[in-house]
């Protein structure tokens, strides 16, 4: 946790209040800046802290709990001007301080913890068919005459035509077109599989903790002072 914290980062107390910037970090301590008109105000230790995520350090502790640095509300305690309360002799008087402490409400806040990303992709993938298709073929044959001196074919002979209109003694380029079958594809839609995603909510009991404040009262003796009570006054 030591080599997370860093100076420029901010500084958030248990309860959630921001403390300041870190502006100094040592062996074991770091210093938090408190404001521009009191420098170097606290100092926490790097086992306080509880979580450092996107630049900001969170503490276990709250702003009381911290040791005061140079500058802090320490020195403005020690410098404070004090009110005396001037009595006669012989005069009673109550005074009551009012002394305050704080009490804390628990209720759920909705937080994005993650979420799910659910993209649909297009592979591509070969299949394999077996189709038989026909081609045709030129078969090229030689058949002479009956006579053997150049006359007409045995079939030409037969059938009176000559393939094409061929004439004897005239050129002639004969054209014999060869067919075969090519193999075409029709490629329909289908749903082969579903994905169902179902988002539900579980309610479950967390033990949780916060840090309160509370006011007392310290009462410091000078002189001869008689009282009834414990020395500090106050019952518990």
């Amino acid at each position: 946790m030591r080599t997370d914290v860093r100076e420029g980062m901010r500084v958030f107390t248990a309860e959630g209040v921001k403390l300041g910037s870190v502006v100094g970090c040592g062996e074991d301590t770091f210093v938090v800046e408190g404001g521009l008109l009191r420098a170097r105000d606290y100092v926490a230790r790097y086992g306080d802290v509880v979580a450092v995520r996107d630049g900001e350090v969170h503490l276990g502790l709250t702003r009381d709990e911290l040791t005061p640095g140079p500058g802090s509300r320490a020195e403005l305690e020690a410098h404070r001007p004090e009110s005396r309360v001037t009595e006669k002799l012989g005069e009673a008087h109550d005074l009551v301080i009012p002394l305050a402490h704080e009490e804390a409400l628990p209720r759920a806040v909705v937080h994005e913890v993650g979420h799910l990303r659910v993209r649909k992709e297009v592979r591509t993938e070969v299949k394999h068919f077996s189709i038989a298709v026909r081609r045709e073929e030129l078969v090229v044959e030689r058949i002479q005459s009956e006579d053997g001196e150049g006359g007409a074919s045995p079939r030409a002979a037969r059938e009176g035509t000559v393939p094409g209109g061929l004439v004897p003694f005239e050129e002639a380029t004969l054209v014999i077109p060869l067919h075969e079958e090519q193999v075409e594809f029709t490629k329909t839609a289908r749903v082969w599989q579903e994905v169902t995603i179902a988002r539900t909510t579980q309610e479950e009991l967390r033990q949780v903790h916060t840090t309160v404040r509370r006011e007392t009262a310290r009462v410091e003796e000078q002189g001869e002072v008689l009282h009834d009570g414990p020395p500090d006054g106050l019952h518990s």
